[in-house]
């Protein structure tokens, strides 16, 4: 049962107040909420606990919303409306000292828990204190406080008094003893003197009465008179003296008014300035980030495009330095083991000379940025004819620019003075320049000398694919090279950073612009300084290495290998000599196409369905994993083997690799023999995945054919067993046409019923168990599965030995029989002759097969029972079928060859089995031969 601590009528304000604000109905429904019923509290003789009203007034305050609920509520429990006629009692005969003592002596009545009582009374002033009774249920709720410190401050308006000044200097919430308040409010004058003329003025009406002796109306008058007089005249005062209390009342309340607009004017100026303060604080702080930010943010694009340029380099560098590496260590290697190189010794020679100058050359200029980096790199002036310079450099270039079909011409003036130039740096930034202009020119490139009077130009142009507009401003930085990966064309990204550098140091410039026909146009601009002494004779000795025609290769071709059944490689790679390198090295297996770029390997592939791709990691176009990755999603090309030649060996790298679809990977510089062998592991182990497919296809054969065979058996017993006592029964009561119809189903029957046993004994292939079984009798077998795809005009002639037992797995000796008469049948085309034997030789069972077809290449034959060698035409065969039948067949332990049939003019296979020991050689009439033009 709950406590009655405080009277529903304390609550009142606070619910009319709510109603005012949220309406009745929401009033309603946040009591209920707190399970309690608004005309509970609407009883006058309801009580409430202390947590009940507690929760109420936080409730319906934070429903509210307005700061100030608690006070307005508090505040108008003084009004008539909540006092009723006490309220117009105690105005008519008390003062605001008396309401506080009648506050004090009421409090009982409404309040069960708390005690109200004066510590101090002084003229307009008390001191209160408010404590918990002993036992009483506590008070936690501030806006109970709150309440009740605006309850007390609104006593005086009951007078028509501003309310109490007051002050909380203890409170049972801050955890003080008890509440106590310090209360100052201004009392009303009073009106004594008013009452007291209306007293004397009747007097003196009716001295004034009785002196002149006037009758009893008279004196009722005069005293009327004088009373009221004397009393209006005092309360006249009265009034003036209240009008002025209340003037400076409203004056004391004005200037405080005043005082506190003021005050909140001046605060408001100084948040505003404070606030604008702030705003500008923010905004120049805000403005610092920003700059910041995007100070760091270049920094960090900065950072990133150097890494990134770095990176490149990196890689560039490790291309640069183990291709050639590739073409010195491979040539060496063979050299050294007494073998002879891929493309011959003298051929080797020339390639480890151009490929050590092209390192020699790499290094150096890998050391020159080294010296420009310490501060070390100077320039030694000496005589020189610029005209004679540029002739010098271009000559030895002039057989690579024919090979490659670029006409390079060079256009100087007849005769030049002598000029102070540093000859090295010279040829350094002129070669690096031709060398790049012969690298992207599509048909011309021309190099220019003038002089200009104050300065020295010299022009490389080229009719190449130019430079693209957003990669011209760092063109000439270190490690810089075309953002668009189908524009490389390999390098380091130094050579283009020389020459700006050989620029400087000549206190000159390096510029770029477009040519007249689109491609590049370099310039360096020199200061015109002339020489003291006549110059001297000019050795291109700076100028990059350039390969030799022959080294150059032509960047597409068709090697024919060692025969044309040989598997066929597809080289991709954009490095010359190093695709003249592997071609000469696969050549010697491998029918070898190439292509110079990835995007030309895609076309190719489609066009010629090679064996196995060998391609470069790093070209243009398209690079190797790219190249990879269009493969794959070919159908006609995921299986093929890809092997990807690279510089950059890194664990992530070779991952990369292999998730965009490689098969392998090999790391330059390599040997020739280690990709030699890598290809043919792939080869095999692509030649195994076939003959697992192909072993899988014939169990998925076998088990067709077993459940045919099965299904034909059924009904055909019937067939084959009751035809002939049909027959029997008929016998001499059927016409002629009869019997001839009942003989021609009987036979039929019977050709169904070989078929079916024929069935039976291919659906065997590829099985575990091994038992006795009559090869003959397989012959035979194949030769009447196959006699329906026999065109007429072939004759198939047989002489078998039928009864001749060996033990074995007969579904696997049957597949190699169909397979052979299969492929003679193939061979003799429309019209021609196919001779089958079978019969014991010397204590073995020898099998021939011959044809009077095309026959067999001598350059195919020693390789013909390898894995994806084949005799007939692209497309029509696997390569796989006499592999795996020798496989077979030497499982058996015996033989399989073929050569030349002697008589019919084609092919001729033979397999040769073993007898089991103790086998009875057979007499001649248990070797039945049979011929027939046709089967």
């Amino acid at each position: 049962m709950k406590s009655a601590d405080l009277h529903a009528f304390f609550l009142a304000p606070f619910l009319d107040l709510a109603a005012e604000q949220l309406g009745e109905a929401r009033v309603r429904e946040l009591l209920e909420e707190q399970g309690i019923e608004l005309e509970l509290l609407r009883d006058p003789s309801a009580w409430l606990s202390m947590k009940d009203s507690e929760r109420i007034v936080r409730t319906l305050h934070e429903a509210v919303g307005d700061p100030l609920y608690v006070a307005r509520a508090a505040r108008a429990a003084f009004t008539a409306r909540y006092m009723g006629p006490l309220r117009a009692i105690i105005r008519a005969f008390g003062n605001t000292g008396k309401a506080y003592e009648q506050m004090v002596r009421s409090l009982p009545r409404f309040n069960k828990v708390g005690e109200l009582g004066f510590e101090q009374v002084g003229p307009r002033h008390v001191r209160l204190t408010y404590r918990q009774k002993p036992g009483a249920a506590a008070e936690t709720d501030p806006l109970m406080c709150l309440g009740r410190q605006q309850n007390m401050a609104a006593v005086p308006t009951i007078f028509d008094l501003p309310p109490a000044k007051l002050e909380h200097p203890e409170c049972m919430h801050r955890g003080d003893d008890a509440c106590v308040y310090e209360i100052r409010y201004v009392e009303r004058l009073p009106k004594f003197r008013s009452r007291l003329a209306l007293l004397l003025g009747a007097g003196a009406g009716v001295a004034a009465a009785l002196t002149l002796e006037l009758g009893p109306l008279a004196l009722g008058v005069g005293t009327v008179l004088g009373a009221f007089a004397s009393w209006a005249l005092v309360r006249q005062w009265e009034l003036r003296q209240e009008l002025g209390e209340s003037q400076r009342l409203v004056i004391e309340q004005q200037d405080a008014l005043e005082r506190s607009t003021l005050a909140n004017e001046q605060r408001f100026g100084e948040l505003l300035e404070a606030k604008s303060g702030v705003e500008r604080k923010v905004k120049e702080r805000t403005s610092e980030l920003l700059e910041t930010s995007a100070r760091l943010q270049q920094t960090l694009d900065e950072v990133r495009d150097l890494a990134q340029a770095k990176t490149d380099f990196f890689a560039n560098v490790s291309h640069e330095l183990r291709t050639p590496l590739t073409l010195l260590l491979s040539p060496l290697e063979a050299l050294r083991r007494g073998e002879a190189p891929p493309g011959g010794p003298e051929q080797a020679l020339e390639t480890m000379e151009a490929n050590a100058k092209r390192l020699l050359r790499l290094i150096n200029q890998l050391l020159d940025l080294a010296k420009v980096d310490a501060g070390r790199a100077t320039v030694q002036r000496a005589p020189v004819d610029a005209g004679q310079l540029v002739h010098a450099l271009v000559s030895p270039a002039q057989a690579l620019a024919v090979t490659q079909g670029v006409a390079l011409s060079v256009e100087t003036p007849e005769r030049s003075a002598p000029v102070a130039l540093d000859p090295t740096w010279m040829e350094t930034a002129l070669g690096n320049l031709l060398a790049n202009a012969l690298r992207f020119a599509e048909s011309a490139v021309t190099v220019r000398f003038r002089d200009a009077g104050g300065e020295l130009v010299f022009e490389v142009e080229d009719d190449g694919p130019g430079v693209p507009a957003e990669d011209r401003e760092r063109i000439f930085e270190r490690f810089s090279q075309a953002s668009d990966a189908a524009r490389r064309r390999g390098g380091t990204g130094l050579g283009l950073a020389l020459v700006q550098e050989a620029a400087r140091l000549h206190g000159g410039r390096a510029e770029l612009d477009e040519g007249a026909g689109g491609g590049a146009l370099f310039r360096l601009v020199l200061p015109r300084i002339v020489a003291s002494a006549p110059a001297e004779p000019v050795e291109a000795r700076g100028a990059e290495p350039l390969p030799t025609p022959r080294q150059s290769g032509a960047p597409e071709e068709l090697r024919s290998g060692p025969d044309a059944n040989a598997p066929l490689a597809l080289v991709v790679e954009d490095h010359p000599e190093l695709r003249a390198f592997l071609t000469d090295v696969l050549a010697a297996r491998y029918r070898v196409a190439t292509a110079a770029h990835g995007r030309r390997g895609l076309e190719r592939a489609r066009e010629l369905q090679p064996d196995v791709v060998v391609a470069d990691v790093a070209m243009p176009e398209l690079d190797g994993l790219g190249l990879t990755r269009a493969l794959r999603a070919d159908p006609k090309l995921r299986d093929v083997p890809i092997l990807l030649v690279t510089a950059r060996g890194e664990p992530s790298q070779v991952l990369e690799g292999f998730d965009a679809g490689a098969d392998d990977y090999v790391v330059k510089p390599f040997h020739g023999r280690e990709l030699l062998a890598r290809l043919d592991v792939q080869l095999r182990i692509r030649g195994m995945l076939h003959r697992l497919a192909h072993q899988e296809r014939l169990a998925t054969l076998g088990v067709l054919a077993a459940s045919v065979a099965h299904q034909v058996r059924n009904p055909l017993t019937a067939l084959v067993s009751g035809l002939p006592a049909v027959r029997r029964k008929l016998t001499g009561k059927a016409d002629a046409r009869t019997d001839e119809m009942l003989e021609v189903f009987i036979d039929c029957a019977n050709r169904i019923e070989r078929i079916s046993v024929d069935l039976l004994d291919l659906s065997r292939v590829d099985r575990e168990e091994e038992g006795t079984l009559q090869p003959g009798q397989g012959l035979l077998a194949a030769v009447r599965l196959l006699s329906a795809r026999v065109p007429d005009d072939v004759e198939v002639e047989t002489d078998v030995d039928e009864e001749t037992a060996l033990e074995g797995r007969a579904g696997d000796l049957n597949h190699v029989f169909l397979n052979l008469v299969d492929n003679a049948a193939r061979a003799v085309g429309d019209r021609g002759r196919v001779r089958i034997r079978g019969r014991v030789e010397g204590g073995r069972y020898r099998i021939t097969v011959e044809d009077s077809g095309p026959g067999i290449e001598p350059s195919v034959l020693p390789r013909l029972f390898d894995p994806f060698v084949t005799s007939r035409p692209a497309g029509e065969g696997t390569g796989l079928g006499l592999s795996i039948a020798r496989e077979i067949v030497s499982a058996h332990g015996g033989t399989i060859d073929a050569d030349a049939s002697p008589t019919l003019g084609g092919a001729r296979f033979t397999v040769v089995l073993p007898l089991p020991e103790g086998s009875p050689r057979p007499s001649p009439g248990n070797t039945p031969s049979a011929s027939a033009p046709r089967l």
